[in-house]
């Protein structure tokens, strides 16, 4: 008998199949079908797939920023305290427990006359020696049920600070990179500020690197240098994240190198293209969401630790029934003593949580820049690829340390919600959610679709993707951005740049204006003298476009660097001799 999984399952796969067969045909269910002019778009199928991707990409990231900022707030040993000045939420709590204690003091004086009746009425005293000297404590101790919780949350706060405080004192330089995977001598840098939402701040250290090129950035960060003398948990967990991790290159995918096609269908000589870019969004996306999951769980612990902290130390008092009723089975569905445990546990989750982050920031500083004895610039964990295989990650020893940053993270997230049985019932389906991602992403490469032999023929549309997949998620300046779900901008731009690929297929004297301005800025060297070549050539491609746009009745705004990136790989499809630009340095 079929269960029920399967029936789902197969009921799913039906109307994937109907579905499919609507919007393509029945033709879409060959093995093979013929290849694709280069101008064709991609079919809905392909699309909404590099839609969705784009949109995990950088809702991921989104949520990186928020709980890297949510995060860094609550580990700060100033952040909980229980001061009693003015309205704070120290005094708030006073007045609570101050309730609680009479509440307990009263249940405690009914318990001392249960007691006083029972040895005269049953003349039988042993039962009252046996709780008396609890009695006695719990009398004099419930008044110092708020001087308690005070120290140990002081205790916890001071020991937090001090093993935060342990790469100062050690003197450990920070090892940064750049995006191109070399040594940064700025150091490390560490986000002090966030704005979410609104307008970019001004000044030259705040940057956005999340917005939908409009006037409200979804995501500007403010960055500073990495004072080596911090000893702050933003300090240091804000450096494994931000630097050690490459966060801050993770929102760019650097474009494979080689933007010039083979010869052939543009199509066809632009699927290694697609693959390797795919591969390196695939690695991206897999260090993003094992960076995510994490944060999440350990951002989740910190927050239930809050209200954690609020309820038992407002009802603290009441531990001392429990104390004096020890074992009894009345007490077995709930014993007051569970209070104070509860609060032990809260309390000190912050300095088990500094523990592997502050000797994790240690050893990662020293570990990437002391590689092994022997190893030379052509040791295989040394070899510089042409292209990074991760933003900011040029060789596979720096790979190795970024994992390894993602690790001291995980390890910070689950000795957190280890601490208490509460924690890890909320924080351990997030990590075990990440686990599986994890595992569906190393399956993913499995999945994707390659060319059967035969050269006019491709499987299941992988040309279709080729055409359009590997501008599908980031803009030409680096940001991602949203392809066209319902036109816009970027439609119109692929619109136009196809009519204008058709007139000047038929007008040399433009091709020749516009291949020698693509040679002239992809061959400019480095530097200010190399920048001022390319912004004049840039200006003079976007004038020649902008008079056959005129020419072919087309209205595009190729002020827009996107906009322009798109029309001339459009132009670069249909008349290759024109070349393409080298948009890593636009």
């Amino acid at each position: 008998m079929l269960s029920k999984r399967k029936i789902l399952f197969a009921t799913l796969s039906l109307l994937l199949l109907c579905w499919i067969t609507r919007t393509e045909g029945v033709g879409a269910l060959a093995l093979m079908q013929p290849a694709l002019a280069a101008g064709d778009d991609l079919d809905p199928f392909f699309k909404i797939i590099n839609q969705l991707f784009s949109w995990l990409a950088m809702f991921s990231h989104f949520l990186i920023y928020i709980l890297t900022a949510i995060a860094g707030m609550l580990m700060d040993p100033g952040f909980m305290n229980l001061r009693t000045d003015g309205q704070s939420m120290g005094m708030t709590l006073l007045k609570i427990w101050q309730i609680s204690r009479n509440i307990t003091n009263i249940l405690l004086a009914f318990l001392l006359i249960i007691g006083a009746i029972m040895t005269v009425v049953f003349a039988e005293g042993g039962y009252v020696q046996k709780y008396a000297v609890k009695f006695v404590l719990a009398v004099l101790l419930v008044n110092f049920s708020w001087f308690f919780p005070r120290v140990v949350l002081d205790l916890a706060n001071i020991l937090t600070a001090t093993v935060y405080s342990l790469p100062s004192a050690i003197n450990v330089p920070c090892v940064a990179y750049d995006a191109k995977g070399n040594v940064d001598p700025a150091g490390c840098k560490i986000i002090t500020d966030f704005a979410f939402f609104g307008n970019q701040p001004a000044g030259a250290d705040w940057k956005c690197p999340l917005d939908f090129n409009a006037d409200t950035k979804i995501v500007c960060i403010k960055e500073s240098p990495l004072d080596p003398q911090a000893n702050t948990p933003n300090a240091i967990f804000g450096s494994l994240v931000y630097n050690h991790a490459r966060f801050q290159f993770f929102p760019k995918v650097v474009p494979p190198a080689g933007n010039n096609p083979a010869a052939g269908p543009a199509a066809l000589s632009r699927l290694p293209q697609l693959l390797m870019f795919t591969l390196l969004m695939s690695i991206m996306l897999f260090f993003s969401l094992a960076l995510l999951f994490p944060l999440l769980a350990l951002t989740l612990v910190l927050l239930i630790r809050i209200p954690i902290i609020w309820i038992t130390v407002a009802f603290m008092p009441f531990m001392f029934i429990g104390f004096v009723a020890g074992d009894t089975p009345a007490l077995k569905v709930f014993n007051p003593m569970e209070i104070w445990n509860k609060f032990l546990h809260a309390a000190f989750i912050p300095v088990v949580v500094a523990i592997p982050f502050s000797i994790g920031f240690i050893m990662l500083n020293v570990a990437m820049a002391n590689p092994p004895a022997g190893w030379a610039a052509n040791h295989p964990f040394m070899r510089n690829g042409v292209v990074p295989m991760l933003p900011g990650v040029i060789n596979l020893w720096q790979l190795l340390w970024v994992g390894m940053s993602i690790a001291v993270i995980w390890m910070g997230a689950k000795a957190a919600f280890k601490m208490d049985a509460l924690f890890e019932k909320f924080a351990a389906p997030i990590m075990n959610a990440g686990a599986s991602f994890g595992r569906l992403m190393m399956k993913l490469p499995l999945l994707t679709p390659l060319p059967l032999p035969g050269g006019s023929i491709t499987p299941l549309g992988a040309m279709r993707v080729a055409q359009n997949a590997e501008h599908a998620f980031i803009d030409p300046v680096g940001k991602f951005r949203m392809p066209e779900v319902f036109g816009g901008a970027a439609g119109a731009a692929a619109v136009a740049g196809t009519k204008l690929a058709d007139h000047i297929n038929i007008n040399v004297p433009i091709q020749n204006t516009i291949r020698n301005e693509i040679n002239s800025f992809n061959t400019a060297a480095d530097g200010a003298p190399g920048q001022a070549i390319r912004d004049e050539a840039i200006r003079k491609i976007r004038d020649e476009l902008q008079r056959s746009a005129t020419q072919a009745g087309v209205a595009v705004d190729l002020t827009n660097n996107r906009n322009l990136v798109e029309v001339l790989r459009k132009i670069s499809d249909k008349v290759p001799g024109v070349g393409r630009l080298n948009e890593a340095k636009l």
